[in-house]
């Protein structure tokens, strides 16, 4: 039998190894790789140098590989998120807990979104690391209570090496804490005898106080991304989260009866998010930068045959446009080939959002200042005092939009004099 030349395969070629091999050797095993996709142990028992080639050719960890590659398929025979969970009463008491916090406690839908996807990834985690998904036989016993920490550590140990997932330390505590949550709500009202996660921070040594004073990307990257971006739909990604001020989730699902009928700067083109769609509540997002390869992309979109609507349509995602963990690996893929570093690492999207609201806040300060004179003469200290009790909102709104527009003038096009201002 000949050795697999793993060195030869590009991603594609990864893929159909994937169906090739690893899917029908889970079969005899009895799995169901249409499924769910196999834990990192038995891969890295059976298939060592698939994933070391996954990891040193593409820097992808078999779960970001399977994001990328749609694996397993999500068809709408199990449209339940957690579909690949086996343990039922896990899946039951996940899903009954989501569905508490939306109809019980009233959360906005993308804060019960971003809580089951962190529930998703970390039950993946969980069945890589230990083979199982049972999150609730453990916390029956309080005599598990120490196993079970060390399982919930070793999840933890696998998700790290997710760098999507765990990057800095407010994204290690808060993804502790939602995960926490879960538990906690099962100590309060389910059957649970402890909390696993109990000084999770202080084992990984995530208790400090995180230092809140974050690096963003100046105008030179952000310059820098765009150039680097070949593909058109990579330069609108990099506007979404730049010039607009975007969540990756919000990029992701871009639908084009969010955008106005008309693009024309001076009709202050909006993007309208409904109830639910964001994490803030319902609102808008004044679009002043990148117009040009907006319409772009819509004129390329229309002419594709069976266009579903969303400007990153997906094929392999079963909501049918890109997930949030790709839009997130598609902008450091474009931050490593512009070379653009932040504190010596690779920039993610929140590295760009913090780029617009650096540039947001500049621009309110600088109104501020232009008002000064008036905030003297009415015998306050404070300019802020003006702009509140003496501009009305549409002429604040007006002028800090023209701050934006000089702050991110030629950023993102040669003739788009744009700038974004995210308002609700």
């Amino acid at each position: 039998m000949s050795k697999t030349r793993y060195a030869t395969m590009d991603r594609d070629d990864c893929e159909q190894y994937y169906w090739d091999e690893i899917a029908p050797a889970m079969r005899v095993e009895g799995r169901n790789p249409d499924a769910e996709t196999p834990s990192y142990r038995w891969l890295n028992r059976e298939y060592p140098g698939f994933v070391k080639h996954l990891k040193r050719s593409f820097d992808l960890s078999p779960g970001d590989f399977y994001d990328e590659r749609g694996i397993p398929p999500e068809g709408d025979d199990d449209p339940s998120p957690f579909g690949f969970v086996d343990h039922d009463a896990t899946r039951e008491a996940v899903e009954d807990y989501l569905a508490e916090l939306a109809d019980r406690r009233g959360r906005a839908e993308a804060t019960v979104s971003t809580r089951r996807s962190i529930l998703r990834q970390y039950l993946r985690a969980y069945r890589q690391a230990h083979d199982a998904d049972d999150l609730l036989s453990p916390l029956l016993d309080a005599a598990e209570q120490s196993a079970e920490m060390d399982r919930v550590a070793d999840t933890f140990d696998v998700l790290r090496r997710r760098d999507d997932a765990l990057t800095t330390l407010p994204a290690k505590q808060k993804y502790a804490q939602e995960v926490r949550q879960f538990y906690s709500h099962q100590l309060a009202f389910g059957p649970a005898q402890y909390d696993p996660t109990e000084k999770l921070e202080k084992r990984f040594g995530w208790d400090e106080t995180p230092d809140w004073d974050n690096p963003s990307l100046d105008a030179d990257q952000v310059r820098a991304l765009y150039e680097a971006a070949d593909a058109q739909d990579d330069r609108l990604l990099v506007v979404g989260v730049c010039g607009w001020g975007l969540r990756p989730s919000e990029v992701a699902a871009l639908r084009d009866d969010q955008l106005p009928d008309s693009l024309d700067p001076s009709d202050d083109p909006y993007i309208e998010f409904g109830e639910g769609e964001r994490k803030n509540g319902p609102g808008t997002v004044t679009m002043l930068a990148g117009l040009d390869v907006l319409r772009e992309r819509l004129d390329t979109l229309t002419d594709r045959e069976g266009w579903n609507g969303y400007l990153f349509p997906s094929s392999s995602a079963a909501a049918g446009h890109l997930t949030t963990e790709t839009v997130r690996r598609r902008f450091k893929n474009i931050a490593d080939d512009a070379d653009v570093t932040v504190d010596g690492g690779t920039p993610t999207p929140k590295f760009g959002r913090r780029f617009w609201y650096t540039t947001y806040t500049r621009a309110v300060e600088r109104v501020a200042e232009r008002v000064s004179a008036v905030a003297r003469e009415q015998g306050s200290s404070d300019a802020s005092v003006v702009l509140r009790n003496y501009l009305s909102a549409d002429e604040r709104r007006k002028r800090r939009r023209e701050e934006m527009r000089e702050e991110l003038e030629g950023l993102f096009a040669d003739r788009d004099g744009g700038g974004a201002e995210n308002e609700k």
